[in-house]
C-alpha cells in the first residue's frame, strides 16, 4: 500500500548497531505496475510483479530496501563479479559546465551498477564501462539523458591500464 504512507529508506550500509549515527529518510511513493508500454498507478503491488517506483530520485543510492516500519533487515547490494574493462577521460568543452557534468555521472553511476566513475588527483573524472557498446551507449544516455542537453562532452581515447604479471 503507497498512499498516504511515508516508507523508511534502507541503503546497503544500514545496520541496527548504528542505528543513531544512520539517519534513515522517510517519504512518500508511488507505485506503478508495468504493463507492455505503459505504467498503470496502483496502491499496492501484488507478490511476485515488477513495479516502477516514483519519487526516489533524492536518494543517491544504487540500491534501496523500502519498508513501513524500522523493523527491517536491508538488503545488500548484488556482485555481478564484472570489472569495468573500458576506461575514458570525460570532460566538459566548456569549463563552466563542470557542475552539471559532475551531477550527470553521479545519475549515470546510479542508475547503472556496472558504470563505475572515479576523480583522479589531477580532476580527470574516468568514465569506466563493460565493453565499447556499452561505454557508447553510457556516453549517449550521459548526454540525452543525465545532463539535459545542456553541455558538449569531450571524450579521450581508450586509456589502457599497464601493469607487470
Amino acid at each position: 500500500r503507497t498512499e498516504d504512507i511515508e516508507y523508511h529508506m534502507f541503503g546497503p550500509r544500514y545496520t541496527k548497531s548504528n542505528d543513531l549515527n544512520n539517519a534513515v529518510p522517510k517519504q512518500t511513493i508511488r507505485c506503478y505496475l508495468l504493463m507492455g508500454s505503459s505504467f498503470v498507478r496502483v496502491s499496492s503491488v501484488p507478490a511476485g510483479h515488477i513495479c516502477a517506483i516514483y519519487n526516489l530520485e533524492g536518494l543517491q543510492l544504487k540500491n534501496v530496501t523500502i519498508c513501513d516500519t524500522m523493523n527491517c533487515m536491508p538488503l545488500r547490494g548484488f556482485d555481478f563479479g564484472l570489472q569495468p574493462l573500458v576506461k575514458v577521460n570525460v570532460e566538459p568543452v566548456l569549463a563552466s559546465d563542470t557542475e552539471i557534468l559532475e551531477r550527470g555521472l553521479l545519475k549515470l553511476s546510479l542508475a547503472d551498477a556496472s558504470v563505475e566513475v572515479t576523480a583522479t588527483s589531477k580532476g580527470e573524472r574516468i568514465l569506466a564501462c563493460l565493453g565499447e557498446i556499452h561505454l557508447e551507449r553510457s556516453i549517449l544516455d550521459l548526454e540525452t539523458v543525465y545532463c539535459d542537453h545542456e553541455i558538449k562532452l569531450r571524450i579521450s581515447d581508450p586509456i589502457t591500464s599497464f601493469c607487470e604479471t
